[in-house]
C-alpha cells in the first residue's frame, strides 16, 4: 500500500491559512495521483506552530468540522483516499493539539495530543480521548495517530502496538528547541532514529510528517520519513530546509507478525509484572 507524506513549509500569520491550505492541498493531490492511499501532514498542518499567547492560539483554532478538516474531506472524497493531519482544535473554551483522520466517506477518528510541549503547556489542554486504533476497512489496515512529542514516550507507542496498530501516523513539528544536535552527518535528526527504534521494538510501520523552515527563533528539522515494520527507512529523510513530499510502498501485513526468530515474540514476551523498581 502506498503511503505519502506532505512536509509543509508554511507562511506564518493568520492571513495565510488559506494559502497554506491550498499549497499543501496541491501536494496532497499530487500524491493521490501517484497512487497514495494514506497521506500524512504535519502537526498544525496549515499554519504556524509557535504561539506566543492564548489569544494567538485561539485565533488559529477550529472545530473538528472546521475549514481544514472539511477541505481534507473533500480531497479524500474526490480521490478515494485517507488524510491524517494536525489542527489546533477548539471545543468550547478548551484548545487541543489534535490529529484528525478523514476518508472518502467522512471522518474516521481523531486523537488529542497527550504530552504537551513548550508553549502548548501554557495554552492547550492535554488530550482526553486516550490512545486509539482505527480500522480502515477499505484498506484492511489498522492505524493509530500520535502527535510529535508523544513519540518520545515509549508507553504511548507500545499502547497502540498492543492495540493492533499496523501503521502509526505521526503529524509532527520537530523543532530546534532544546536540541544540541540538529542533524548528523547523514542528514538525520534525532527524531528519525527514535522512529526507527520504535519500529524495531514494536514491529510496526511509522510515518512521520514534519515541517521545514524557520519561525521566529525556532528552526524546524524537516527530515520527514517513512519507516516500515522491519525498521527499513523506505522514504526520506526529506529535505532539511524546504517543503517536500515522500511516497513509499509499505507492506502493512508485516506489522502483524511479532515473532523474532523461532522462540520469541515482541508482545508475548512482555513481562509487565516485573516493570517496576524494587526497593
Amino acid at each position: 500500500m502506498k503511503i505519502g507524506v506532505v512536509q509543509a513549509c508554511n507562511v506564518s500569520g493568520k492571513d495565510y491559512i488559506d494559502t497554506n491550505r491550498r499549497t499543501n492541498g496541491q501536494a496532497i493531490e499530487a500524491l493521490f495521483a501517484d497512487g497514495a492511499k494514506i497521506i500524512v501532514l504535519p502537526e498544525c498542518a496549515n499554519h504556524q506552530y509557535v504561539m506566543r499567547s492564548r489569544d494567538e492560539a485561539d485565533a488559529f483554532a477550529e472545530e473538528l468540522d472546521g475549514p481544514s478538516v472539511a477541505y481534507w474531506q473533500r480531497l479524500a472524497s474526490v480521490y478515494g483516499g485517507y488524510i491524517a493531519g494536525g489542527i489546533l482544535e477548539r471545543e468550547g473554551s478548551t484548545l487541543y493539539n489534535t490529529a484528525v483522520l478523514v476518508g472518502p466517506n467522512g471522518p474516521v477518528g481523531h486523537y488529542r495530543k497527550v504530552h504537551l510541549f513548550d508553549w502548548e503547556k501554557e495554552y492547550l489542554s492535554p488530550g482526553n480521548v486516550g490512545f486509539q486504533t482505527f480500522l480502515i476497512e477499505k484498506l484492511k489496515t489498522t492505524v493509530s495517530m500520535l502527535v510529535c512529542y508523544d513519540l518520545r514516550f515509549p508507553e504511548a507507542v507500545r499502547s497502540v502496538a498492543l492495540g493492533g496498530c499496523d501503521v502509526l501516523l505521526v503529524p509532527t513539528t520537530w523543532t530546534s528547541i532544546g536540541k544540541s544536535v540538529l542533524w548528523d552527518e547523514r542528514g538525520y535528526c534525532l527524531a528519525n532514529y527514535l522512529a526507527v527504534a520504535h519500529t524495531y521494538s514494536n514491529r510496526m510501520a511509522i510515518v512521520c510528517a514534519d515541517r521545514a523552515g524557520k519561525e521566529r527563533d525556532v528552526r524546524y528539522m524537516g527530515a520527514s520519513l517513512i519507516v516500515d515494520s522491519m525498521s527499513r527507512v523506505v522514504a526520506g529523510p526529506a529535505s532539511k530546509y524546504d517543503a517536500d513530499c515522500l511516497l513509499a510502498d509499505v507492506d502493512v501485513s508485516l506489522s502483524r507478525d511479532k515473532r523474532v526468530g523461532k522462540r520469541n515474540d515482541l508482545l508475548k514476551d512482555r513481562r509487565p509484572e516485573h516493570y517496576k523498581l524494587n526497593g
